[in-house]
């Protein structure tokens, strides 16, 4: 499902008019927005050459010609990105998550670092988009050169290393790469890394990878960055106005977070990502068929901040208690983390102290 999941996210959005000069909306804001999510099949970008043999030109048109989706899929997304996208209201603005109470203010690259990264984002561009005007006149890239970027830079796009490069460039969703974001991500990296004495990142390609590969690998040891990291995967989840993401959305972005291979939520004896997400099918979920014949989840809710930012505290104590001895029902949990507790209780999937299942009081 999640690798499904994954590239129905990454839609070919609709190009930007080449003859405008409009800069990019800002990123998502703080507590507003839902998305909505089909599922549908991630088919690695793949090239008849390596891709360290290929200037970065040629791999970003390798990777465009590159088939991504079934046609049912396809359909679904096309239909999605003919929705006008709103402008955010004033009080969005104020409350959007690049703001100066969280981490990424402060610093200010020099005029040559931005120039040099302006002309990389121009090296992300198609050539079929170039041929339309200037490249400066492009303020964002869609899904295939987004996807391309991705894998040159070595990153899983079914895994929390996804949310690493996004959080940097301040995407707005996934699928699309703005040239504001990219340049104004990378510039603050670069100024921040002359002061904070772990190596120097420069406007290059090569810097560019070395730092996005020591960030994964910060992600599975400093809870902090974690949590910045989980807490960015709502942002990009949400589309203004709404406050929610759609439970297809957080399911998704959960096994991605989670990722079984490098970052599980798991105990000693119990899978705890996969019981909770076979607890939210089972109560939310309906399996459907699509056109291609592969079985899809639909579900009746979405997921809210406070859901959403719970999750994650509990799930940190479920791989230090597998036993749930931390939870009681004074404690203010989500109601359906409650829920969730009780239905494990009564399945016996928290061991006991003995290592039998818990009895439901």
């Amino acid at each position: 499902m999640l690798r499904r999941f994954f590239h129905s996210c990454f839609h070919k959005r609709p190009r930007p008019d080449s003859s405008s000069t409009s800069t990019p909306t800002s990123p998502p804001l703080e507590g507003s927005a839902e998305t909505d999510s089909s599922d549908a099949t991630l088919v690695p970008l793949q090239s008849s050459h390596s891709p360290q043999q290929l200037p970065l030109r040629d791999r970003m048109r390798a990777a465009a010609k590159t088939p991504t989706m079934p046609k049912a899929a396809k359909d679904k997304a096309a239909a999605k990105a003919t929705k006008d996208r709103k402008p955010y209201s004033k009080s969005q603005q104020a409350a959007r998550y690049y703001n100066d109470t969280q981490s990424h203010g402060g610093s200010k690259a020099d005029a040559g670092t931005k120039a040099k990264l302006n002309q990389m984002f121009d090296e992300l561009i198609p050539d079929e988009d170039k041929a339309r005007g200037s490249p400066s006149d492009i303020t964002e890239i869609g899904a295939e050169p987004s996807m391309a970027y991705l894998q040159c830079l070595g990153v899983n796009m079914a895994s929390y290393e996804l949310f690493v490069v996004l959080e940097i460039v301040q995407a707005e969703s996934i699928g699309t790469i703005t040239r504001t974001g990219f340049v104004d991500g990378w510039a603050r990296v670069v100024a921040d890394s002359s002061t904070s004495g772990g190596g120097r990142v420069t406007a290059d390609w090569a810097s560019q990878k070395r730092l996005v590969r020591a960030r994964i690998a910060q992600a599975l040891t400093d809870a902090a960055y974690f949590k910045t990291l989980y807490d960015f995967a709502f942002q990009v989840g949400r589309e203004p106005p709404q406050k929610a993401i759609s439970m297809a959305v957080a399911v998704g972005f959960w096994e991605g977070l989670y990722e079984p291979g490098t970052n599980p939520w798991r105990s000693a004896h119990v899978d705890w990502l996969a019981e909770w997400t076979g607890y939210l099918r089972e109560k939310f979920g309906t399996v459907k068929v699509n056109e291609d014949g592969e079985e899809e989840v639909e579900y009746k809710r979405t997921v809210s901040k406070d859901l959403w930012t719970q999750t994650r505290l509990f799930a940190a104590k479920t791989m230090a208690d597998e036993t749930l001895g931390f939870w009681s029902e004074e404690q203010a949990w989500p109601g359906l983390i409650d829920e969730f507790v009780v239905w494990c209780k009564e399945k016996g999937v928290a061991p006991g102290q003995n290592g039998e299942g818990m009895e439901v009081e």
